[in-house]
């Protein structure tokens, strides 16, 4: 139709890269690949043929939203009562600099609505004690949720350290719910006992904060983003890595010296580079990433000891900082787990929020959310008469 040419061969399509199908055109481009030679690169797309890991991705509801920081209406904002990111539907004017400053391309425009729209984190679900239905529906079972207490004082200053920083950075803004001053802290901000002990409850950190297991994606973004990924100990070949069909050697990569597992001082004979990994997870810092894996491979040759030799053994779990009790815990989290342990979820207090999506449930099918349509906010059905702050509940 722009070039008014006819019979134009079709060499690409929507999902084409599904599967990694179009990794051999499209992975040339990947950013990833920054740090790494082209020999390496091109060693590295071959894998596809024989692994690969999927990646999902959700809006991140980052700490230091773009979305919120570049709308010109202020229609994106970041709820104070619990940090998720939303796009106000009345306010939003279809400027569409959500999605050009949001990294990771999450905030779409709606045609049939006329506005902006983006991942709510199923906020109704989440005032109501539940979490996610991603979270809920994955069938491996690989999402945990929970709370995390912030210093949002220090935000900013996590968001300006240098690129090798910013992972530790964002840990250090996570604080101990354990502490007693955070905990006085916390209810002196009218946060409840309840939401304390979820908080201390909550697998997230664990996994972050206190076995530092989990990365957020692309940090030096800055946008301090709020979901945290696991790198995966990729597999590891049965001889050396040649790379076919040539006889060079990329990778340096063999089977393990000795037994079924590779040895603590053997990581680098994994699949997945560590350049690569840390150009994802570390904003290019590998050693982040490297405590990460050799964390879990201490763990698996800790549960191997305790299930093959009827023995625990302790020295690689001390090698890599991590304690027995550590290690059965992130057993515990990544294999056994019950719901309410990967799901620590607080109730929403209603009488406490200025906005309840009880009160806004006509709305819930966005039938209203068009141009012309006005969408007034209710605010409540009732006079308060326990909130001394508030006239209505």
């Amino acid at each position: 139709m722009v070039t008014e040419e006819e019979d134009v061969p079709i060499n690409w399509g929507v999902n084409w890269e599904d599967n990694a199908g179009g990794t051999h055109i499209t992975g040339k481009h990947d950013v990833n690949f920054g740090e790494m030679s082209k020999e390496e690169m091109e060693a590295t797309l071959k894998f596809r043929d024989v692994f690969y890991f999927y990646l999902p991705r959700i809006c991140n509801h980052c700490a230091n939203p773009g979305c919120a920081g570049a709308c010109p209406s202020g229609a994106a904002y970041k709820r104070e009562e619990d940090g998720i990111v939303l796009i106000d539907q009345k306010r939003c004017r279809s400027w569409r600099y959500c999605v050009s400053s949001c990294p990771y391309k999450k905030p779409y425009y709606n045609w049939a609505s006329g506005k902006m729209e983006k991942c709510i984190l199923c906020y109704p679900r989440i005032e109501s004690g539940m979490p996610p239905v991603c979270f809920h529906s994955c069938v491996g079972k690989i999402r945990s949720f929970g709370l995390l207490f912030y210093d949002m004082d220090r935000v900013e200053e996590a968001a300006l350290a240098d690129d090798k920083d910013l992972v530790e950075a964002q840990r250090d803004l996570i604080l101990d719910p354990f502490d007693p001053a955070v905990i006085e802290g916390a209810r002196e901000s009218g946060i409840s006992e309840d939401w304390i002990e979820a908080a201390q409850r909550s697998p997230v950190y664990k996994i972050v904060k206190q076995w530092e297991l989990a990365l957020p994606l692309h940090p030096e973004f800055r946008t301090l983003p709020n979901l945290f990924y696991i790198p995966p100990l990729a597999p590891i070949t049965t001889s050396a890595g040649k790379n076919t069909p040539t006889e060079e050697d990329i990778f340096d990569m063999d089977k393990p010296l000795e037994g079924p597992l590779l040895s603590l001082e053997e990581m680098d004979k994994f699949r997945v580079p560590f350049k690569y990994l840390a150009g994802m997870f570390g904003a290019g810092n590998e050693e982040v990433v490297r405590k990460t894996l050799l964390r879990q491979l201490a763990v698996r040759h800790y549960e191997r000891s305790k299930r093959v030799d009827n023995k625990p053994d302790l020295k690689d779990l001390e090698k890599v900082g991590l304690s027995e009790e550590d290690a059965d815990g992130i057993v515990r989290a990544f294999s056994l787990a019950f719901y309410d342990e990967r799901f620590v979820v607080p109730n929403a207090k209603r009488e406490e929020a200025d906005i309840s999506p009880y009160t806004e449930r006509g709305f819930a099918g966005f039938d209203q959310m068009n141009p012309w349509s006005p969408m007034k906010r209710r605010k409540s059905y009732h006079k308060s008469h326990h909130t001394g702050s508030k006239d209505y509940e």
